[in-house]
């Protein structure tokens, strides 16, 4: 999984460059996201929490981008077993960067799909006797995700995006995690009008 990650970047680096000389700056944008993620395994949903970070897309035909974004978030799963007789609370940081095409499906909407890569960290386990750090039983995980959003206005788009993850969260326990996120894009450059009637 990590070998394609690094291929679709390697791929997306490569196009990105190859066509840099025939896109206008005014073709790249760049902005904040804020995302209140709906979470759970196999489709059990239970927790929310909310995460943001920042996205860059550049274009690379007149209805085609390459889209890229870095969001981090603190995640709650709920009761959850770690390892047999060792059940609780799960909670941990989760830092996730996203990178595929996105096509404009309209004057103000876009649709994108493409990988994701989740790095976790702080891990700890909340049982009713107190706290356990369990890193050691967490691991790295690779996701897909698709993304709707809408222009609302000038400057700010709504989304959904769905994620669904391609191996386990967890190393004793073979497990998915599916996400719907619901989330709020500030756009701080590239904008979109001023793109279309250049076209």
């Amino acid at each position: 999984m990590k070998k394609s990650f690094l291929t679709l970047a390697l791929l997306c680096a490569t196009i990105t460059t190859s066509v840099a000389q025939d896109i206008t700056p005014s073709k790249n944008k760049f902005g904040a996201i804020l995302s209140t993620n709906i979470f759970g395994f196999n489709d059990d949903f239970n927790k929310v929490d909310v995460g943001g970070g920042f996205f860059y897309s550049r274009k690379i035909a007149n209805r085609l981008s390459i889209y890229a974004e870095i969001d981090g978030s603190w995640r709650n799963y709920g009761d959850v077993a770690i390892s047999p007789g060792l059940s609780g609370e799960f909670t941990t940081g989760n830092l996730t960067i996203f990178i595929g095409p996105m096509f404009d499906i309209g004057k103000k909407s876009n649709l994108s799909s493409g990988l994701a890569q989740n790095y976790l960290f702080s891990s700890e386990l909340k049982t009713t006797t107190g706290s356990k750090d369990v890193s050691s039983e967490t691991t790295n995980y690779s996701s897909l995700f698709f993304d709707f959003r809408h222009q609302i206005s000038n400057k700010i788009s709504l989304g959904t995006r769905y994620e669904w993850g391609l191996n386990s969260m967890f190393k004793s326990i073979d497990r998915k995690v599916s996400t719907i996120s619901f989330t709020a894009i500030i756009h701080f450059g590239g904008n979109r009008n001023q793109e279309k009637s250049k076209q």
